[in-house]
């Protein structure tokens, strides 16, 4: 037998001891990062695992989930296969003139005394008729302005139900009076009030109108009323307000509505202080869900993140929603809806289809500048759209 060599014993050994290392470092290192990301960390997680315990039991669960583009089969595969349907959905603005003052208004800028347009009964009413005809399945009727200054909205919502088309309206609620929420009730899919305060002196403060008793009043009126509609209303949390979020979602669910939305800004990250207090807030608020009562809070208040990478091709949401402003300007979407670059026609000098399938709109599509858009609350529909019409992995079968 011949002898083995001292430093050959010695490898032997460091190889044996460095695989046997590696191992428990793995499996160390495996149970360590199991143990560090599982449960629940911070206040934020624990908020959002609350949320979503009350959100499994909500009677409208997904009302504000972008997913629920996935629905619109139909239309995506048409898109998907290189066709130019026309939108399902579509954004109306009945009026420029806004009866509130709210200096958090994205839309503020179009409330200014040169801006004071109205869509006529005629050319409203005839929108609702053309968009019948291109198979528009919705229309929100909202603003820019306030779309109860337009004396014809509730006539265009009912003309639009009689149609079979599903409807909707935000408003801030001052100007519905007995008569409007006994019809809209009846005809609107629903109606949303933006309102956020739990005390006059804050919704002066904020909207810079005292008429706080008359959209409680209001509120309630339309929540008592006839009809299939839903009924809610969306809190856009600022500084001014975090105090009184609780105490708002307790007076709008003792009014009747059937829900209450909570919101931020989109894209731009809340102070971390306050943020604290937001999440404190909407915890308390989360507690007064049950079977009649809806409070939706949208991931943003958890999440609390201020980019995204829009890598897709192109706008792709675009195709499924868009815009007729109060003077007959189609824009791109609503996020557009004050920059003239994201303006594609006018109502006034062309019809719905002609603009749709015209060379400006096609333009301004293909020369659309991703990286320069404001941040993007359709992001996820669009990264969602972008895999449908570009998944080409061999891994297809793989999940």
């Amino acid at each position: 037998m011949l002898p083995i060599a001292p430093n050959t014993v010695a490898e032997d050994i460091a190889d044996v001891t460095a695989d046997v290392t590696a191992d428990v470092t793995a499996d160390v290192t495996a149970d360590v990062t199991a143990d560090v990301t599982a449960g629940i960390h911070g206040l934020a997680e624990r908020v959002a695992y609350r949320y979503a315990g009350a959100e499994r039991k909500h009677r409208f669960r997904f009302l504000f989930d972008p997913l629920r583009l996935l629905v619109q089969t139909g239309f995506i595969e048409r898109y998907v296969a290189g066709g130019n349907p026309f939108p399902p959905s579509v954004e109306i603005d009945p009026s420029n003139v806004c009866n509130h003052d709210c200096g958090f208004c994205i839309y503020h800028s179009m409330h200014r005394e040169d801006r004071r347009e109205r869509l006529s009964r005629e050319k409203l009413l005839s929108l609702v008729d053309e968009l019948h005809a291109l198979r528009c399945r919705s229309i929100l009727f909202v603003g820019g302005g306030e779309p109860m200054t337009n004396p014809h909205t509730v006539e265009a919502i009912e003309r639009a139900a009689a149609l079979g088309i599903s409807t909707g309206l935000v408003t801030n609620g001052s100007l519905i009076d007995g008569s409007h929420a006994a019809r809209l009730k009846r005809a609107a899919t629903y109606v949303r009030f933006s309102f956020d305060a739990a005390t006059r002196d804050t919704h002066l403060a904020l909207h810079r109108r005292d008429d706080f008793d008359r959209i409680v009043r209001n509120l309630r009126l339309l929540a008592e009323a006839e009809g299939s509609g839903t009924i809610g209303t969306g809190y856009f949390i600022t500084d001014a307000n975090v105090h009184e979020i609780f105490a708002n979602a307790q007076l709008v669910k003792d009014t009747g509505a059937d829900y209450i939305q909570f919101k931020t800004y989109s894209g731009l990250p809340t102070e971390s202080k306050l943020h604290e207090r937001v999440l404190h807030a909407v915890e308390r608020a989360i507690d007064l869900s049950d079977g009649n009562f809806d409070v939706h809070v949208m991931d943003r208040i958890f999440e609390n993140h201020c980019f995204q990478v829009r890598g897709y091709s192109r706008c792709h949401f675009q195709a499924m929603k868009t815009v007729i402003n109060a003077d007959g300007s189609l824009y791109l979407c609503a996020q557009k809806r004050t920059d003239p670059a994201g303006r594609i026609g006018n109502v006034h000098e062309q019809s719905l289809a002609e603009i749709w399938n015209g060379v400006k709109r096609s333009r301004v599509v293909n020369e659309l500048d991703l990286v320069s858009c404001p941040y993007c609350v359709h992001d996820r529909q669009n990264k969602s759209i972008e895999f449908m019409a570009r998944f080409r992995a061999p891994h297809r079968g793989f999940y």
